[in-house]
C-alpha cells in the first residue's frame, strides 16, 4: 500500500500574482484591472502559503501577473498570452515581437515549470495539488458553487475530494466552473505525465475575502486534504 504524507505534497499556484514590472507600463491598463480577476487568482497567494505551513509541504507560486503569460497553458495555446480578457482588450499583448514573446516564455514561463520539475525530483513529490480562485459573478449571475474541482482523466484524487467538501454540505463543481482537461496545462504537465495523483481546486473567491475568510478555508481544505489522502491510499 502506498501512503502519502503531508510533507510529500506539492501545491503550485499559477496564478498567484498580478505582478507586472514597471517597464511593461501595466499593459496599457489601470491599476484597477489589474487587481480584478483578469490578472490573476485573488486571495490564492496568501491561502496557498497558509495551507503549505499546515500540511507543511513545499508551495511554488506563480510570480507574474497571468496577462504576461498564463503558466496554466500549453506553449501552443493561442491563449497563453491573451490579446482579449473578459472583452476588454490587453493593449500591451498587441503586436509583439517575436523577441519578446521569446523573452516572456524563458522569464516566467519556463523558470515556472522548470522549478516544478526540480522540486519534484528533489522533495521526491508523491501528490501535486493546485489552487485558483473564481469570481462569485459571471455573466451578472451569482454563481452557487463555492468550489470546483478541475480534473483530467486521471480522477482518483479529484473524485475523493469533491466527496469530501460535499459531505461538509458544500456546494462543489466537478470539472466546473470550468474544464480540467486542457491539454499541456500545468496538472496534464506535472500530474498526469509523472503519473502523481494530482487535483486542482478552485475556490470562489468572495471566500478569501480576508486574512480570517482565507484561514478558514485553509483549515478546511487541510482536513479535506489529509483525509483524501488517507482514502487514496486505502
Amino acid at each position: 500500500m502506498i501512503e502519502y504524507l503531508e510533507n510529500q505534497i506539492l501545491i503550485i499556484a499559477d496564478h498567484a500574482s498580478n505582478y507586472v514590472p514597471q517597464e511593461k507600463n501595466n499593459l496599457g491598463l489601470s491599476n484597477f484591472f489589474l487587481n480584478q480577476h483578469i490578472a490573476f487568482d485573488i486571495g490564492i497567494k496568501e491561502l496557498s502559503l497558509d495551507l503549505s505551513n499546515r500540511l507543511k509541504c513545499k508551495v511554488i507560486q506563480g510570480k507574474y501577473s497571468r496577462l504576461l503569460i498564463d503558466l496554466n497553458r500549453d506553449l501552443d495555446d493561442p491563449t497563453i498570452i491573451p490579446e482579449i480578457v473578459d472583452r476588454r482588450i490587453i493593449p500591451g499583448n498587441i503586436g509583439l515581437s517575436k523577441s519578446e514573446v521569446r523573452f516572456r516564455v524563458k522569464k516566467i514561463y519556463n523558470n515556472y515549470h522548470h522549478e516544478i520539475i526540480r522540486t519534484i525530483k528533489k522533495e521526491k513529490v508523491k501528490v501535486i495539488l493546485s489552487l485558483h480562485s473564481f469570481n462569485p459573478i459571471f455573466k451578472n449571475k451569482k454563481r452557487l458553487l463555492e468550489f470546483g474541482v478541475l480534473s483530467n482523466e486521471d480522477k482518483n484524487l479529484s473524485r475523493i475530494i469533491i466527496d469530501q467538501l460535499r459531505l461538509r454540505k458544500l456546494n462543489v463543481g466537478d470539472n466546473k466552473p470550468y474544464k480540467g482537461n486542457l491539454i499541456g496545462d500545468s496538472m496534464y504537465r506535472h500530474g498526469l505525465r509523472n503519473k502523481l495523483p494530482h487535483a486542482l481546486i478552485e475556490v470562489r473567491n468572495d471566500l478569501l475575502s480576508n486574512p480570517i475568510e482565507i484561514k478558514r478555508v485553509s483549515r478546511l481544505l487541510h482536513k479535506i486534504i489529509v483525509k483524501s489522502l488517507k482514502k487514496l491510499a486505502s
